[in-house]
Formats: C-alpha cells, structure tokens, sequence
C-alpha cells in the first residue's frame, strides 16, 4: 500500500483482510502510520480487527468527489456478517457477527461526498470502535447502524455524527467519552438504539439526539456537558407510550435554551439559565410509591451555575 493519501488502497487493503480470513478465519490486521485513500467500500469479514499503529495514527480518507458515494448512505466500511461466495453480495453483519473492530485509526471524508458514511457496525457482542476521529464534513454521517461499544470516539462536522437505529441483538448500544462538534441536523439521530451514553460532550449543533417520529427509546446518559445546543437538545418522541423511557443525570449545559422537546405535544422544557446542571432528568412510566398506579411522568432538577465548570477532556 502506498498511504500517501493519493494512490488508491482500496484493493490492496481488501486483499489483506482477505487474507487473514483465508489463513486463520479471524485474526488482526495492523495498519501502519499513514494515509489510506479508498475509492469503495472495504468489508471486514468477522472476526477481523483492525487496529492502527506508529508514530501518528493511521486515517482513512475519501478523496473529494469519490464516485459512488454521492447517493447515501454510501460506506467506506463495512462490517459484513459472512464472507460470500462468488460474486453474491457481502450480508450485513448480525446478532451471530461476533470479534470485529476497528481501533485507532481515523476516517476523513472530503467535500463532495454528501452520501458518505465512515462506517456501518451493526454487529453483536464482542464488536467494538475505539480511538477514532472521524471527519466528516459535508458527508452524511462517521458511523450509520451502530452496534455493542464504542469509547474514545470523535465526530466533526456531517449532517450527523451517528445515525442508528436498533442494534442487531437489540441490545443497547454503549457510547464511552464521545465528543460531536458542527453537525448540520442532530449530533446524534436513532430509534430503539437503547442508547447508553457515559461522558458524551456536544458541542456547536443544532440537537443533540433526535429520536425518529413514532418511536420509543430508552435512553440514558451520566455525566455529558452540552455547549452551544441552538435547537432542542433533545428531541423525545412516542412521549405517551410505556417503553419510552429518558434518564439523565449530570449534564452540564451552557447555552442551551431547551433542554428538550416533545414531538407529538410540542412541550418544551426549557434551561432555566445560560449556565446550568441537570442533576436529574427523567420522562417515562413511574411508581409514587409501592402498590400506587404507575402513570407517565418528568422528573426535572437543575442547578444554575455563574460559570461552567471546566470541560473534562475527553
């Protein structure tokens, strides 16, 4: 491979993940410091990690105007749930795609590639991303159909930072210290994601999560910080159904003029200072005591702040 981030490695790249699953079945890949450009979609056939290494960490890029990925979503990688024969098209990964992942290397997606996607991870357990940047720019989104564990993940620009939907075993889909700064729409969008978010930060966008029209969720998040959020920063929907359920506690927010909305209604409950916490955010099915009738219910506690306290890094 050249990994000068000019000469095509898409099908150098492929031939070693092949490879691999031709010798041994499931194994690692090491991608050494550098610059992949690719023009289509790698598969990463289970099993298969990939994990970067050197100096500096290795990135993927999309080269500006890439044919192919200007209708979305449109992958640069995809996790694939088998290996298929002759010229059958690669199947999706599933609840039975177990060991696949990608850590340390980052995805760069350049301007004219509106349908381009970093990823596409709806594997199971045992399956993570870990240690990426993902530039996205003016693509659509750095990872589309997550699944299982993601940590120490970054997100600039693109209309979305992930785009989701229910994990293929329907289990949740854990976020670890995951940042999103400059999406166009929502930095998260999803449905049925049973999203568990620990120390995510939202910077510069419009939403933080944007829940589909006519779906429950269940979501929580422990210990965020939300700057700049001009919109809702959170969008509910589906508000009168028993499997919907919103949990927050510990999110610092620092203009943010709504906390959160509900589509059917239209309610908003807004922050009540330029500077606040939210100790306890909680919309679902409620007990007042034992034996009581559980009826739907908020639970909204903030504190308001002079000053932010200084951002974690993440």
């Amino acid at each position: 491979m050249k990994s000068d981030g000019i000469a095509d490695d898409s099908a150098v790249l492929q031939q070693a993940i092949n490879t691999v699953q031709e010798k041994t079945n499931q194994g690692i890949l090491f991608i050494p410091t550098g610059r992949y450009r690719l023009t289509k979609t790698i598969y990463i056939w289970p099993g298969i990690r990939l994990i970067g290494f050197g100096k500096t960490r290795p990135a993927f890029v999309l080269a500006a105007n890439t044919p192919g990925f200007q209708q979305g979503p449109a992958y640069m990688v995809f996790f694939a749930g088998a290996r298929p024969h002759a010229n059958d098209p690669p199947p999706d990964a599933n609840p039975g795609t177990f060991y696949s992942a990608i850590s340390n290397i980052d995805f760069e997606i350049q301007s004219g590639n509106p349908g381009a996607v970093g990823i596409r991870a709806h594997y199971a357990q045992h399956c993570f991303l870990a240690h990426m940047d993902f530039h996205i720019g003016s693509g659509l989104a750095g990872i589309h159909d997550g699944g299982n564990v993601a940590q120490d993940v970054h997100f600039y620009g693109g209309q979305y930072g992930i785009w989701t939907r229910k994990p293929s075993p329907g289990w949740q889909f854990t976020l670890i210290d995951a940042t999103f700064e400059d999406q166009r729409e929502a930095a998260i969008r999803e449905h049925e994601a049973g999203l568990t978010l620990i120390r995510p930060q939202f910077k510069n966008v419009p939403t933080a999560i944007s829940i589909d029209p006519q779906y429950s969720e269940e979501l929580w998040i422990k210990d965020g910080r939300m700057e700049n959020v001009s919109g809702p920063a959170v969008i509910i929907s589906n508000e009168n159904n028993p499997r919907t359920e919103i949990n927050m506690e510990n999110v610092t927010c620092r203009r943010v003029p709504t906390f959160a909305t509900y589509r059917e209604s239209g309610k908003s409950i807004s922050g009540p200072a330029e500077t606040y916490s939210v100790q306890t955010f909680s919309h679902g099915l409620q007990y007042q005591d034992i034996g009581s009738e559980p009826a739907i219910r908020d639970i909204y506690e903030t504190t308001i702040f002079k000053r932010a306290p200084k951002s974690r890094n993440v």
